[in-house]
């Protein structure tokens, strides 16, 4: 079956998100290492109030930073290896029981290929017979702003947690064929190899697993196409969540790019998405928003935050927000917050004195 729709690039503005579970993974293991998991997290900047929601997705500019502090915290360079032995199949979200109940290990990599943007959607997964006897899965790291989006710990870590997955979905002296990785060499390589138990290549054109056809077609105890498939429909009622929640990001980013220039309007924001009014309007109501809605809403935080800590007088700030009349500022502020403009700021002003 083909991939549910996505974007087709990352663009320089962009960044990139993973689902919760990789890093609250990250965060366990580094505490059964003896090291304080949480406060790490803390320091990447990952909000602990959300790392037990099961929906939530964290920055990837959290992920790198937490890599970044768990090396430096640990010394270890090979932590990515050792964050993978923690994996379980809750770490990939409704994915992981679909992946468990798969009737093969072949079968698990093409849902992990099918729904590669719910684990990362920073990076494209791709699954190739390359000759009869074995398989390339592999994993190419998206760029923004001529950075890689997944740090290379994280490519160590998912790459590793694949094979500690399929180690336990099938024999524990499950192995790749080869393993190759675009990192730089590590000063101990014999680290990787005693891990995934096979020729490690460093400095390599992609990030890929070289898979043995015959440990992916070997049918497996735990396989059960029902329940794979249940848990594939909750993954795509997950990631139509996660579209619609992105397309009302997309939208209001939009909005604020275009407000100072007075185009607030459905064909104005369809026009810089490149897309249709109508497919926008649709899609928009199908997440129960709308352009007025989205619009609102921003007006209304930004005028409160340009209010209390800008300079700009009331009409700059009417103009900002795309009001061709202070006047409609005053009216909407008021019925936001039941009270003027002026009144709002001369009651912060107070307050912060």
């Amino acid at each position: 079956m083909d991939k549910p729709n996505r974007q087709p690039a990352i663009n320089s503005k962009q960044s990139s998100t993973v689902v919760g579970g990789w890093s609250v993974a990250v965060g366990r293991a580094l505490d059964s290492l003896g090291y304080n998991g949480d406060e790490l997290l803390r320091a990447a900047g990952v909000e602990l109030s959300q790392k037990g929601y099961t929906d939530v997705r964290f920055s990837a500019d959290h992920t790198r930073s937490l890599w970044t502090l768990a090396l430096a915290e640990t010394g270890q360079e090979d932590i990515g290896l050792q964050v993978g032995r923690y994996v379980c199949p809750t770490t990939f979200h409704a994915l992981g029981f679909s992946l468990w109940a798969s009737n093969s290990l072949l079968d698990a990599l093409k849902r992990m290929v099918r729904f590669e943007v719910l684990l990362n959607d920073g990076c494209n997964l791709s699954l190739d017979k390359t000759d009869p006897l074995s398989f390339h899965f592999t994993m190419k790291v998206l760029q923004s702003e001529n950075r890689p989006l997944v740090a290379a710990e994280g490519v160590d870590y998912f790459l590793s947690a694949v094979v500690k997955m399929f180690r336990d979905m099938s024999d524990q002296r499950f192995a790749p064929l080869a393993v190759s990785f675009t990192r730089e060499t590590p000063v101990n390589p014999a680290l990787w190899e005693t891990y995934f138990q096979c020729p490690i290549s460093f400095g390599a054109s992609e990030n890929s697993l070289r898979l043995s056809a015959d440990d992916l077609n070997k049918e497996l105890p735990t396989g059960n196409t029902l329940l794979a498939e249940q848990n594939d429909k909750l993954v795509e009622d997950y990631l139509q969540r996660l579209q619609m929640a992105d397309l009302c990001g997309r939208v209001r980013i939009a909005l604020i790019d275009l407000m100072p220039l007075g185009l607030t309007t459905l064909e104005a924001v369809a026009t810089e998405l490149n897309m249709v009014p109508r497919t926008l309007q649709y899609k928009l109501s199908q997440s129960g928003a709308t352009i007025q809605t989205l619009r609102d809403q921003i007006r209304e935080e930004l005028a409160r935050k340009y209010l209390r800590y800008s300079r700009q007088n009331i009409t700059q700030i009417a103009y900002s927000l795309g009001f061709s009349d202070p006047a409609h500022l005053n009216r909407a502020f008021k019925r936001w917050t039941g009270e003027t403009p002026t009144a709002f700021r001369t009651r912060y002003t107070q307050k912060d004195s």
